[in-house]
């Protein structure tokens, strides 16, 4: 028996929609008994501090459980601390070797919660929710309100509810966004769109912190502080957050309630970690978001994701309030038409066309062939984004008019959608520079550019160190079966982690040669630029060369960019 790890959850998570602190612990087989006891002891410290009323919950995983105990916002470290102290009572009753409290220990956590209580923090809590009042907490902020009807403060210089107008206090649209692929080209896209608009978005994303065109800091803010930032900018008009996995499991949700969330789509990525080991596990992780839809708001899904429709509880309804919109490139699918028939909203494909339905409201919004990011249509997966795009902006409100602008003027540049379908020519030679890192993005980039019909096809091939073998394998496999005619393997560098430096390259190459590629074919190159550099010494015009870069963007788009003068 094991503690692996604890975390503060802030916000809606994969246990429930509270906050609270959750223990990760691991055993070889199930222990029934030492989880009972964590329950006891857990509850005995309860009752020494005055925390009444707060849920204790275990959630069982396949190699142990998660341990989750609710309690003062205020004092979660110390919820934290006290969930240890009673695993490691609870751990010792199992073995027959239990002491009990001792009051030492009492005093301990007394004082510990006591230096973490902030009186003034909670009333204004308790007063917000009076108020229907959207409340972001943290460790150094509190505000009241979303963008630009709201206010932050330090967390120890507090007004008094009392001495405030609470009719300043007002929430702007929010959007989440969700999914293994497309969340950062979706919120990109849905920027573009609220420009068009006239309004001031607010973004955050794996790659920026952005308020209008103005980009606050750079790095993955796709957790809960990226979101809380973005919704305290007096100047955001508009809220577009996307949300990852890693994000939603360790400290969940960053925002209480949305307008509308998107899940993209599901696909097998980051096995292993947080306590996901199947896709059931990440698509459960994934609609967490459900939690966020406003009574009156909606939850968007992919219908031609077998994962999310089955795991969908209802077709129609989100459970706790809300509707469900559905997007599609099959028009006539059983899901669209049930939907439609039930008088539900749905964005689909249909006869070329990008649709918006709605009861009886058909509305046209342009041709696919016109949006550029689709490549005339080729590029399947980003005709997947335009249209769960669109089907965001409609929940919304904005207008058809302005949707099709938006879709016509998004350009897939290096900085509209830096590291995800950029090409260029470069001496009549095609690059992608792409960010390509598991086999379902992977394989969407392998079918679109066969179908652009290149001479030849070069790619380099990658992954994180923290991948499982099996999820490097299926890269491996994919780049196999799609024949292409040369592969690179290459080092992401400073991403090597778990595997070390050219553990990735290792695992890649040898189920190629499982695959039956000639050994000729593939080459080993010690990080993403040294790769990228032997693409472009073989490449001759009319070859494509699909450059999967991660840790090396910016020098990679650099040298393209050199090649191109």
């Amino acid at each position: 028996m094991e503690l692996i790890d604890s975390r503060r959850l802030t916000g809606p998570n994969l246990v429930w929609e509270k906050p609270g602190a959750l223990l990760d612990v691991e055993f070889e087989k199930r222990e029934d008994g030492v989880l009972v006891f964590w329950k006891e002891e857990m509850r005995a410290i309860q009752k020494q501090l005055g925390w009444s009323g707060f849920p204790l919950r275990i959630r069982l995983r396949r190699a142990g459980a998660w341990l989750v105990a609710a309690g003062p916002v205020d004092q979660l470290y110390t919820v934290i601390e006290a969930s240890e102290k009673a695993w490691e009572r609870a751990v010792a009753r199992q073995k027959g070797d239990h002491a009990g409290q001792n009051l030492e220990e009492v005093e301990f956590f007394r004082t510990m919660a006591d230096d973490e209580k902030n009186p003034a923090m909670m009333a204004l809590m308790r007063k917000a929710a009076a108020e229907n009042t959207t409340f972001l907490w943290d460790d150094d902020f509190v505000s009241l309100g979303l963008g630009r009807h709201s206010k932050t403060w330090a967390t120890d210089s507090l007004p008094r509810s009392e001495d405030l107008d609470w009719s300043e206090f007002a929430d702007i649209p929010v959007a989440v966004v969700t999914g293994t692929n497309g969340k950062s080209t979706n919120v990109r896209i849905l920027r573009q769109m609220v420009n068009c608009w006239g309004k001031v978005p607010g973004t955050s994303s794996t790659d920026w912190i952005r308020v209008g065109d103005d980009i606050l800091d750079r790095g993955d803010y796709s957790g809960p502080g990226g979101a809380r930032t973005v919704l305290r900018d007096p100047r955001v008009e508009v809220g577009i957050l996307e949300v990852a996995r890693g994000g939603l499991l360790r400290r969940g949700a960053g925002v209480g309630r949305a307008n509308v969330a998107l899940i993209t789509n599901v696909a097998e990525d980051h096995m292993g970690q947080y306590g996901i080991h199947t896709l059931d596990d990440l698509i459960e992780a994934k609609m967490i978001v459900r939690h966020l839809v406003r009574e009156d708001g909606v939850l968007i899904l992919n219908a031609d994701d077998e994962g999310l429709v089955r795991y969908a509880p209802c077709e129609h309804e989100v459970e706790g309030g809300g509707r469900i919109c559905w997007f599609s490139l099959y028009p006539d699918s059983d899901v669209i038409r049930r939907h439609t028939d039930a008088g539900g909203s749905v964005c689909v494909v249909d006869g070329g066309i990008v649709v918006f339905r709605r009861a009886c409201v058909t509305i046209e919004i342009c041709e696919v062939a016109d949006i550029p990011l689709t490549l005339q249509g080729r590029a399947t997966y980003n005709v997947y984004n335009c249209i769960s795009a669109t089907a965001v902006a409609f929940e919304l409100g904005i207008p058809s008019e302005i949707i099709r602008e938006g879709l016509l003027s998004f350009q897939s540049d290096p900085e509209t959608n830096p590291g995800r379908g950029n090409y260029f020519d470069v001496g009549g030679v095609t690059v992608l520079l792409d960010f390509a890192h598991n086999q379902h993005g992977l394989d969407a980039i392998l079918e679109t550019t066969e179908a652009l019909e290149p001479r030849r096809r070069l790619i380099t091939l990658g992954a994180a160190g923290d991948r499982t073998d099996r999820e490097i394998r299926n890269l491996a496999r994919s780049a196999a079966e799609a024949g292409v005619d040369r592969i690179l393997l290459t080092d992401a560098v400073g991403y090597e982690r778990e595997l070390g430096p050219g553990g990735v390259p290792r695992i890649l190459y040898d189920e190629l040669m499982l695959c039956d590629v000639e050994s000729e074919n593939v080459a080993v190159y010690g990080s993403e630029m040294d790769g990228v550099r032997a693409a472009f010494e073989w490449a001759k015009p009319g070859d494509m060369l699909i450059l999967l870069v991660k840790g090396e963007r910016e020098a990679a788009l650099e040298y393209i960019q050199s090649k191109m003068k």
